[in-house]
C-alpha cells in the first residue's frame, strides 16, 4: 500500500470514498439478499408523512408494536424513521431499511477514517483502525441486516461519532450537543455519554485563572450552547412521548417490558441483570458441539474479546490523557445503564448493546495502538495479528448467519 497518497492534501476526500464504496458493495453482498422484514421504521416513516405518530393497523410480523386506544405505536425513538423520509415518500411502505442500512452503515466507516485523521499522523493507524471498525466489529453484522433493532444502532452510531469529529475539530458546543441529541433519539442510553464532551470542551468552560472563585471560573455560555443542542431533542422527545402517550415520559419500554416478563423477570430495569451482561460482554463464548462445524456463533451473543479481541489495546490507552479520560468517562455511564437492562439481546451476534460505545472504544483502541509508535511507524506484528483475527472472526459470523442461516 502506498501510503503517500494517503498523505496527499486532498486524497483523504478520496480515501473516505473508497472506503464508503468497498463497504457498500461488501455489505450488500454479504446481506440475507432480502430487506429485513423487521422494519418498524418504514411504517412509521411512511406514518409521520401523513402526519401520525402512529400505524393505522396491526403488522403481524412486528410483534413489539403497542396497542393503545385502536392505535399501533413503534417503541423505538423516531430518528432512524426520519433518515427513511426520502425512501418513503417514494416508495411509501416499500421502502428498504436494510438498504438504507447498509448506506449509513458505509458511511459511518467513512466517518471513523476521517476521525482517526483527527486523532492521529499516523497514517497506517488511520489505514488499519478503519478497516478494524468496518469488517473486524459487529458493526458488519447490524449493518448488513438492518433489523430495526440494529438499524437503531448504525444510526445512533453515526451522530455520535459525528458528534466526536466535531469536537476534535472545530469545537461548535451547540452543533455537537445536536448531534449527540440526535444520537440520543436513536438510541436513548446514549444521553448518558455527555461526560465525554463536558471533559474534552472543558477549556472552553472552565477558566485556568487560579485567582476567581470556583463558581467565576465557569464560563456558561459554552455550557448553555451545548445544553441548547442537546435540549432540541429531549423536548422533542418530551413532546413525541406526550402526543402519543399523554405523558413527557419513556413508558413505551415500560409498557414492553411488563408484557415480556421472560426478559424482564424484575422490571425493566435491576441490578441484578448485570451478571448476565458482564458474561456475556466479557467472556460468553461460541456455542462448541460434538459434530461438524463444531464451533457455532451463539444467537444469545459472544464476547467483545472473541469478536473483536484487537479491542484489547484499549487498556493501554490509559487516563493520563484528556481523551482517554473523557473516553472512559462516556463509556461507563453507558455500560451502567445498558447492564442493568432486562435481556442482553437476541438473534445477534456478539454483543449488539456494546456498538453504544463503540465510538470510545475505536478512540481508546487507537490510542493504545499508537502509544510507543512514531509518526510514521508501521504497526507491531502482533496488533496486525488481533486486527486480521478480528476481521476474520467477524466474517465468519456474517457468512455464517446471513448465508446459512442460525444453527444455535
Amino acid at each position: 500500500m502506498n501510503i503517500r497518497l494517503f498523505t496527499n492534501k486532498n486524497f483523504h476526500i478520496i480515501a473516505a470514498l473508497i472506503f464508503f464504496s468497498v463497504t457498500f458493495l461488501v455489505y450488500a453482498l454479504t446481506g440475507e439478499g432480502r430487506k429485513t422484514p423487521y422494519d418498524y421504521f418504514v411504517p412509521l416513516a411512511d406514518a409521520l408523512l401523513h402526519g401520525r405518530t402512529y400505524l393505522l393497523e396491526n403488522i403481524p410480523w412486528l410483534n413489539e408494536l403497542l396497542l393503545i386506544d385502536g392505535r399501533y405505536y413503534v417503541i423505538y425513538p423516531p430518528v432512524p424513521a426520519l433518515l427513511l423520509l426520502p425512501q418513503a415518500a417514494i416508495s411509501g411502505m416499500e421502502a428498504n431499511q436494510t438498504l438504507a442500512s447498509v448506506f449509513w452503515g458505509s458511511v459511518n466507516v467513512s466517518l471513523v477514517f476521517l476521525l482517526m485523521r483527527r486523532l492521529t499522523n499516523n497514517v497506517r493507524i488511520q489505514i488499519w483502525m478503519t478497516i478494524l471498525f468496518g469488517f473486524g466489529t459487529i458493526h458488519w453484522y447490524l449493518a448488513s441486516l438492518g433489523k430495526a433493532w440494529f438499524f437503531a444502532h448504525i444510526t445512533s452510531f453515526f451522530f455520535l461519532t459525528a458528534a466526536i469529529f466535531e469536537t476534535l475539530g472545530k469545537r461548535r458546543p451547540f452543533l455537537i450537543g445536536l448531534l449527540l441529541g440526535a444520537a440520543y433519539w436513536c438510541r436513548l442510553p446514549i444521553i448518558l455519554s455527555a461526560p465525554f464532551f463536558l471533559i474534552m470542551l472543558s477549556d472552553l468552560w472552565w477558566r485556568r485563572d487560579n485567582t476567581l472563585t470556583p463558581l467565576k471560573r465557569i464560563d456558561l455560555i459554552p455550557l448553555v450552547k451545548f445544553g441548547l443542542g442537546v435540549g432540541v431533542f429531549i423536548i422533542l422527545n418530551f413532546a413525541y412521548n406526550y402526543i402519543r402517550f399523554g405523558t413527557m415520559a419513556d413508558i413505551a419500554y415500560d409498557i414492553q417490558a411488563a408484557r415480556e416478563p421472560w426478559f424482564y423477570p424484575k422490571g425493566l430495569f435491576h441490578i441484578s441483570y448485570i451478571r448476565d451482561h458482564l458474561w456475556t460482554f466479557f467472556l460468553k463464548p461460541p456455542a462448541f458441539s460434538t459434530q461438524a462445524p463444531y464451533v457455532k456463533p451463539d444467537y444469545m451473543g459472544m464476547s467483545i474479546l472473541i469478536t473483536t479481541p484487537a479491542f484489547i489495546y484499549a487498556v493501554f490507552a490509559g487516563i493520563r490523557k484528556r481523551i482517554s479520560l473523557a473516553c472512559w468517562a462516556g463509556i461507563i455511564p453507558v455500560a451502567f445503564i445498558l447492564f442493568i437492562h432486562g435481556g442482553v439481546g437476541w438473534q445477534q451476534f456478539g454483543y449488539r448493546f456494546a456498538l453504544d460505545f463503540y465510538p470510545y472504544l475505536l478512540i481508546l483502541t487507537a490510542l493504545g495502538i499508537n502509544r510507543g509508535l512514531k509518526a510514521e511507524s508501521d504497526l507491531e506484528w502482533h496488533q496486525k495479528t488481533l486486527i486480521i483475527a478480528s476481521i476474520l472472526v467477524n466474517l465468519w459470523g456474517v457468512i455464517w448467519i446471513n448465508k446459512f442461516g442460525w444453527v444455535i
